[in-house]
């Protein structure tokens, strides 16, 4: 008996196949928020230097327009609870900014780029950027696709505040 309870607490989170368990969810989760709310904070300083560069450039792709749709959404997943899908979007969010930054002959910054911890969790479960834009036409019906909508705008809701 001794024995038995030796090998069953050795490895006591192996599944059978040699799988690991699933991490502690509600530690998960807690993860998972403060890399979502990390990936939506980067990602609102990438738009408003992109927002910059067309305001200055005036070189209208609609890019813009759809970064800050996608980051709006990204935020109400955080508000939301769906922090994995939060990140998803808030990465859209950010590849469409460079590309409205790249347009108007701008430079990207260093928060163009995710951190290794954010791709990796983002990497576990995968989503093409196709079913990113169709979740977000489908959830954001009506949302405007104009740069000059927003060349302008105050983009208050593309950020997280302290508290949140």
């Amino acid at each position: 008996m001794l024995l038995a309870g030796t090998l069953l607490s050795i490895d006591a989170d192996a599944q059978p196949g040699g799988r690991k368990r699933p991490a502690n969810r509600p530690a998960a989760r807690k993860a998972e928020k403060i890399h979502a709310r990390r990936v939506i904070r980067r990602t609102a300083i990438v738009i408003r230097h992109a927002q910059t560069c067309v305001r200055e450039n005036k070189n209208y792709t609609g890019d813009l327009a759809r970064s800050i749709t996608h980051q709006r959404y990204a935020r109400k997943l955080y508000f939301d609870g769906k922090y994995l899908r939060a990140m998803h979007q808030s990465r859209r969010a950010r590849q469409l900014a460079v590309l409205a930054i790249k347009a108007n002959k701008g430079t990207e910054s260093a928060n163009a780029a995710n951190e290794k911890e954010d791709d990796d969790i983002m990497n576990s479960e995968p989503v093409s950027d196709a079913d990113l834009d169709t979740e977000l036409d489908k959830n954001m019906p009506g949302y405007s696709t104009k740069d000059e909508d927003f060349v302008n705008a105050a983009l208050s809701e593309i950020d997280l505040s302290d508290m949140e």
